[in-house]
C-alpha cells in the first residue's frame, strides 16, 4: 500500500553529503550482507503463501520471522508480540529490541510489514522483511549507542492496522508517550521488478500530514540519501512519505523516513508478486544502504571489536 503515483521531487546535492563521512568499519559490516541469504529469505517467504491478515499463512509467517531471530541468537526476552484485531480477524506484530549502550531509552525503529494480499508478496513486502532480518543478524553483537527496535507489522494492506495499534497502544497509552522514538526507518516494496534497470531508490521524506517534525524528517532523509550513496551502488531521490506503516508514527509527530522502489512494479497485490518477478540484486543493494544507514542512525561502534 504505497504510492499510486511516484512523484520525483529532488535529486542529490553534493553539499548534502559533506556532513557525513565514510566509515570503513560500517562498510565492513555492510559487506557481510550476503546475496545468497537474501535469496533464501525471499524464496522461503514465497513458500509461506498469501499472508492475508488473520489467516493461518499470516500466523505462519510471523512464526517464521520469530524463529529467524531466535536462530540469530536473540533471546525470548528481546522478542515480543503485539496482538491486535481487525473486526473478527486477529493478528500480531513482532518486535525485537536491541538495547543501546549510551541512550538505552531512545529507540531507532526499523520496520516493514509482512502481510500480503492476493499473492505471496515477495516484493510487497518480503523484500523489506528480508532486509530487516539480515540487518538484525549482522548487527546482533555490534554495540550501538541508541537502542534499536526491529518491527514486523501485520495488517498494513488493510489500512495500516498493525502499526496504528502499536503506536496508539504501545508507543502511546492514553495519549501519553511511553517509548522515546528517535526516528523511524520504514522499508516497503523495495524489490523492484526483474528486467527493469533498478539503479535508484526513493528515500521518503515527511512533507505534510499532521507532523510537527517535517524539518527533522527532511534532515533524516538527507542523511539516508548520504548513507545510500556511501554504502551502496545505488543512486537516491526524494519522494514524499505516504501510505505505509511510518504514517502511523507520523500522525503522532514522530520523525520518519524510509525506502521505496524507484521504478514502480505493477505486480504487488497480485498473484504474480513472486520471487521470479523480483529483482533480488536490487533488494541486496537496498540492504547495503539500509545497513549503512541503520549504523549511522543508531551510532554503531566504529571499532570492529564485537563478538564474531
Amino acid at each position: 500500500m504505497k504510492k499510486i503515483l511516484a512523484v520525483l521531487f529532488l535529486g542529490i546535492l553534493t553539499t548534502e553529503l559533506k556532513s557525513q563521512s565514510f566509515i570503513q568499519t560500517y562498510q565492513d559490516r555492510v559487506d557481510q550482507l550476503n546475496l545468497e541469504n537474501i535469496t533464501s529469505n525471499l524464496k522461503e517467504f514465497e513458500k509461506l503463501g498469501v499472508k492475508t491478515t488473520g489467516s493461518q499463512e499470516n500466523d505462519n509467517a510471523l512464526l517464521w520471522i520469530k524463529n529467524k531471530y531466535l536462530s540469530f541468537g536473540y533471546s525470548e526476552d528481546e522478542i515480543s508480540e503485539d496482538p491486535f484485531s481487525i473486526g473478527k480477524l486477529k493478528s500480531k506484530n513482532l518486535i525485537i529490541t536491541k538495547k543501546g549502550t549510551v541512550h538505552a531509552d531512545q529507540y531507532i525503529i526499523i520496520c516493514g510489514h509482512f502481510d500480503s494480499i492476493n499473492g505471496p508478496g515477495v516484493n510487497d513486502n518480503g523484500s523489506g522483511t528480508s532486509i530487516i532480518l539480515e540487518a538484525a543478524k549482522i548487527l546482533k553483537d555490534v554495540p550501538t549507542e541508541y537502542s534499536i527496535k526491529f518491527i514486523h507489522f501485520s495488517g498494513e494492506e488493510q489500512g495500516l492496522y498493525g502499526s496504528k495499534h502499536y503506536v496508539d497502544d504501545v508507543v502511546y497509552q492514553k495519549k501519553i508517550r511511553q517509548i522515546d522514538v528517535k526516528m523511524v526507518l520504514n522499508l516497503d516494496q523495495v524489490g523492484g521488478k526483474k528486467g527493469m534497470f533498478n539503479d535508484t531508490v526513493f528515500c521518503d521524506e515527511d512533507q505534510g500530514g499532521s507532523s510537527k517534525n517535517n524539518a527533522a524528517s527532511k534532515q533524516a532523509t538527507k542523511e539516508l540519501i548520504a548513507c545510500t550513496t556511501l554504502y551502496s551502488p545505488l543512486k537516491a531521490q526524494i519522494d514524499p512519505a505516504e501510505h505505509s506503516d511510518y504514517i502511523s508514527f507520523e500522525k503522532k509527530g514522530e520523525v520518519i523516513t524510509g525506502f521505496f522502489e524507484y521504478l514502480r512494479s505493477d505486480l504487488p497485490h497480485t498473484k504474480d508478486d513472486t520471487f521470479a518477478n523480483t529483482d533480488v540484486r536490487y533488494v541486496f543493494n537496498i540492504g547495503k544502504a539500509t545497513l549503512g544507514a541503520l549504523q549511522h542512525f543508531a551510532q554503531a561502534s566504529t571499532v570492529d571489536n564485537e563478538k564474531k
